[in-house]
């Protein structure tokens, strides 16, 4: 049987606890695949660069996304995250994961963009790539109902609340990646995620039916 989006949310927010996971840190001795490309980076490879791209870009894309909830400030702000990382290559020092120092250029950029532009809101589809072809009609129409829930949910969590989530739930990084990205501590992190964590699960529930105050 496959599950509905809507439902498949509400499982993974009962089955990814935060307890074990965010207690979870970066090691240096962690072998991380990305370290070569940032050397190559500081010896002026640009096909690295490319490649770093490709790896990420579409994740740094979506947590641009649910920040910013600006699709075209979110790609302008990818374009000058990736052009800082090459420029900054050789200073990195290899203490968080290269993906962790990615996110944290991006989030800082964000918060720049913030400040010239009104918020819009977020194109959910494109940001957490709910879309779909490889449906038929039927399946197609359920899909898109299913699909204009979750929106509906997500768009009503705060920036913070829709930030925290996509850290953790579609980047999958650890409690002290997250602190260290958001910049906050990692008490504020468990927290933010348990409200962010409950904040969606209501209002899935409450288009569904099955929430009562």
């Amino acid at each position: 049987m496959e599950l509905s989006l809507s439902t498949w949310c509400l499982l993974l927010i009962d089955t990814l606890g935060a307890n074990d996971y965010m207690q979870q840190s970066w090691s240096t001795s962690r072998a991380d695949p990305d370290v070569g490309l940032i050397d190559a980076m500081a010896a002026g490879d640009t096909q690295a660069l490319d490649q770093l791209y490709e790896r990420y870009g579409g994740q740094i894309l979506a947590f641009l996304m649910a920040r910013l909830n600006n699709r075209a400030l979110a790609e302008e702000v990818l374009q000058d995250t990736m052009l800082a990382a090459w420029r900054n290559a050789a200073q990195f020092r290899g203490e968080s994961s290269v993906k962790t120092w990615l996110l944290v250029i991006a989030r800082n950029r964000a918060i720049n963009t913030q400040r010239r532009y009104q918020p819009q809101l977020v194109d959910v589809d494109a940001a957490y790539d709910l879309a779909s072809s490889d449906t038929g009609p039927q399946e197609l129409v359920e899909r898109e109902f299913d699909k204009a829930r979750v929106r509906a949910a997500l768009e009503h969590l705060s920036p913070d609340q829709r930030e925290v989530l996509v850290l953790f739930f579609f980047q999958q990084l650890t409690g002290p990646e997250i602190a260290e990205v958001l910049n906050i501590s990692i008490g504020t992190v468990k927290s933010r995620l348990h409200r962010a964590k409950e904040a969606l699960r209501r209002m899935i529930l409450m288009q569904e039916g099955g929430f009562n105050e």
